[in-house]
């Protein structure tokens, strides 16, 4: 008995921190040592640094592969196997 109302307790508590903690993210209550909603500036440009930097990402991940795909083909071409296959198929 004694274990399940320290169960309830936990679980009030654990209640009230997500209850500030949904408040805090919602704005209603601001954070500690941080202006008041009202009077905090948005960075309203956040968005495009963040689409900047993935299309810098982006970029760099896809010149890798494409470097990768591009030289794995150049391999293919001068490999002395396939250069003997294409020799033997043209003398059938």
């Amino acid at each position: 008995m004694d274990e399940n109302n320290r169960t309830e307790t936990w679980h009030q508590s654990l209640q009230a921190v997500l209850h500030a903690l949904n408040q805090t993210l919602r704005g209603a209550i601001p954070c500690p040592g941080q202006p008041p909603a009202s009077a905090a500036h948005r960075n309203d440009n956040a968005y495009m640094y963040i689409l900047f930097v993935m299309t810098l990402f982006a970029a760099t991940v896809g010149s890798l592969i494409l470097g990768y795909t591009r030289s794995r083909k150049v391999d293919k071409r001068s490999d002395p196997y396939h250069v003997y296959i294409k020799n033997r198929v043209s003398m059938i």
